[in-house]
Parts: C-alpha cells; sequence; structure tokens
C-alpha cells in the first residue's frame, strides 16, 4: 500500500533525505543603477532597526511596513533577536531565499521582485546549485554596493585512499612542505613566511613613528590579502595533488599548540594564518572527497625518517647521529607525519610495507615510536 503524501510536503522537504551538501558563499559587485535603490532601503532599515532594538517585544514584519516584509524578517532575525547587540556601526540588508521563493536563479543571474521588481543581477557560480539561493546579504563598502549570496552543492563522496600526504606547516621557511612517503615526492609551497611578515613589520613600524593612521590601515589590509591569496594557491595545490593521486591530507592536530612554549613564539614571530590554511584545506578537500586525517604533532620535526631514532634538529637542518641521515627539517616531518598516518590507518600489513618500504625499513622503530605516541594520546 502507498503511503499518501502530505499536502504540506515539497520536493526540497530534508526530513527524509540524506544529501552531502556545502554551502558556498561568494560577492559581487551590484550594478551603479541599483545603487539609489539600495541607498533608500538602507536609510529605511536603519530605522526600522534602531526601532526594533528599543522594543524587543515588536518581532513582527507588520511592524516595519515601510520595507518589504522579506527584508524586515531578515532584519528581525539578524540583529533583533541578537540579545548582545547594542548598536550597528555598518547595517547589513539580508534577503531569506526561501527556497527559490523570494531569490529566483534566472538566466544570466539572480532576481529578487520584491527588491528590484524584474530587474536581474549578473552572477556565475562557480559550482554548479542545488536547486536555490539561501540567502543574499547587501552591504555597502566605500561608497559600492556589494551583494554576498549562499547556495548549497552537492559533495563528492571520499575515495578509496591508496596513499598519505603529509603536510608539515611551517612558521619559518615555506608555507607547507608536503611529502608523499609512498612515492618518495616532496613539494615546498609557499613563500618564506618570516622574511614576508617582517617586511610588513618593518614598515609599519615606519608607519607608526610617522602617525600615519590611514596608511597603518591600508598596509595591514594588504598583508591580510597577501597571507589568504598564498594560503588559497597552497592549499589548491596540496587538495589538487592529493585528487589526482587519491591520497588522504594528513594534518597535525596542533590544537592549542600555538598559545604556549616555543611554538607560541614562532608563531608570533611568523605572523601567518595556519588555522586559515587549515580551513581552506578543509573546504576544498571536502568538495572534491579528499579524506583528510588528523595525528599528534609530538616528535614529528625529532624522529629520523630513516632509523627512527630522536634528534635534535639544527635550525633548519636535520642529522641523524644513528644512521648519518641528513635531510631539510621539514622535509623530515613531513615524511614522518605521511609514514605515521600509513602506519595507524593502512588495513593490512602489505600496505604499510609498501607505503614506507620506499624510504626506508618497512615497520621500523619510527613508527613503532608514532604508533605508541599515538596510542597514549587516542587517534581521531
Amino acid at each position: 500500500m502507498q503511503t499518501p503524501i502530505s499536502k504540506l510536503c515539497n520536493k526540497d522537504n530534508m526530513v527524509n533525505q540524506e544529501k552531502l551538501t556545502m554551502c558556498l558563499t561568494f560577492k559581487v559587485c551590484v550594478p551603479h543603477n541599483l545603487f539609489s535603490i539600495l541607498d533608500g532601503f538602507y536609510k529605511e532599515s536603519l530605522i526600522a532597526v534602531t526601532q526594533m532594538l528599543k522594543d524587543r517585544t515588536k518581532s513582527s514584519s507588520k511592524y516595519y511596513n515601510t520595507i518589504p516584509c522579506v527584508l524586515s524578517k531578515g532584519l528581525i532575525s539578524k540583529y533583533q533577536k541578537n540579545k548582545k547587540l547594542k548598536l550597528i556601526s555598518n547595517l547589513v540588508l539580508p534577503i531569506c531565499g526561501d527556497k527559490g521563493k523570494q531569490v529566483k536563479i534566472v538566466e544570466g543571474g539572480l532576481r529578487i521582485p520584491a527588491i528590484f521588481k524584474k530587474v536581474i543581477i549578473p552572477v556565475t557560480f562557480p559550482k554548479p546549485t542545488n536547486g536555490f539561493i539561501r540567502q543574499v546579504e547587501f552591504f555597502k563598502r566605500n561608497k559600492k554596493w556589494y551583494m554576498s549570496y549562499s547556495y548549497d552543492v552537492l559533495i563528492t563522496p571520499q575515495y578509496q585512499v591508496k596513499s598519505y600526504l603529509g603536510v608539515d606547516r611551517n612558521s619559518v621557511g615555506n608555507v607547507a612542505t608536503v611529502a608523499d612517503a609512498s612515492t618518495g615526492k616532496v613539494l615546498k609551497l609557499g613563500i618564506d613566511t618570516a622574511g614576508l611578515t617582517k617586511n610588513f613589520r618593518n614598515r609599519r613600524a615606519n608607519l607608526q613613528k610617522k602617525g600615519a593612521k590611514n596608511a597603518l590601515v591600508k598596509i595591514k589590509h594588504k598583508q591580510e590579502r597577501r597571507i589568504k591569496e598564498v594560503n588559497h594557491k597552497v592549499s589548491r595545490t596540496i587538495v589538487d595533488y592529493a585528487k589526482l593521486h587519491c591520497s588522504a591530507i594528513v594534518l597535525e592536530d596542533l590544537g592549542k599548540i600555538s598559545k604556549k612554549g616555543k611554538a607560541k613564539r614562532y608563531v608570533q614571530k611568523s605572523q601567518w594564518s595556519f588555522y586559515q590554511l587549515e580551513t581552506f584545506i578543509k573546504y576544498k578537500a571536502t568538495l572534491l572527497g579528499v579524506p583528510i586525517i588528523y595525528i599528534s604533532p609530538r616528535y614529528t620535526s625529532r624522529i629520523c625518517s630513516k632509523c627512527g631514532s630522536l634528534n635534535i634538529a639544527n635550525g633548519k637542518n636535520y642529522s641523524c647521529s644513528s644512521c648519518g641521515h641528513f635531510e631539510h627539517r621539514d622535509v623530515n616531518a613531513s615524511f614522518n607525519i605521511s609514514a605515521m598516518a600509513c602506519f595507524l590507518y593502512s588495513k593490512t600489513e602489505a600496505d604499510r610495507g609498501a607505503t614506507v618500504g620506499l624510504i626506508g625499513n618497512p615497520l621500523n622503530q619510527r613508527l613503532v615510536k608514532a604508533s605508541q605516541l599515538e596510542s597514549s594520546d587516542g587517534v581521531r
């Protein structure tokens, strides 16, 4: 007997459906001919939000009939329901897509009937949409109006892992050093983090002496853009390589390591956004179905990637006192990260031996130590 479908159900009902999706957000500049319309809505919305914060009991759009209903609902959800909010510096105009009812995807872009009627805002979709726009937001910066739009995309299921790609993030030297223990391939990605941040630090010091506050703000934003650009390029290279070779990306679980000890001094010296790099790797890998594994960072820079003995690195040079192996410190660490993940996550002894055998004896002392360290901390 076929179960009757409720009248309230529709094709976008997610109650009994399982879909792997991710929300992506992009920003575009609004056409200049629409600026005057948004300026008018901004003034009326600012008055409405002021009233919302004065009397939070009026949480219905019927009290704010000077602006469209869909806009007042977005302002109520974003500002009035935020009990911690007291003042607003830069007002944002949010509009919920309402599963395609309020924000419509048309040929050439998006159409928002409640705001612009039949006018189409030109946008592109770098990734195919999952049917509708979740939300758009309008905001003004430097006398220009911008629109950010968010939509869901389908995620590629994870593939069968054939190898493990060790990624060592560096506070001195390249942004990241990547090693594949199965092939011996090494990638040094990004620029000299310490050199770039030292350059910006000296420029800021000179501007502070002159008291140029506006120039200081500009140089800060310039540094942020530069770091973001490099992190995007590095993360894209890592994810694309892992996808091409069916590898899992292995990262060190740094946690709060940047808040104490020597690591804190290294992070403060480099002033590099390593968490941003990790975030970029995670979302790019998720879209392509690339698995990500976290391991303990303990002794990854001290264990010899050939014999497994413990040594103290001298700067960026790593020399083993037992076997005489000489290597760049970051390369040695990335091989350890890759081999440690192989030892912990490979299903068979043959896979472990085949992966590690190219760079040293399989299941040697290094891997035993790595597994014991992971067992004490727990693997996730």
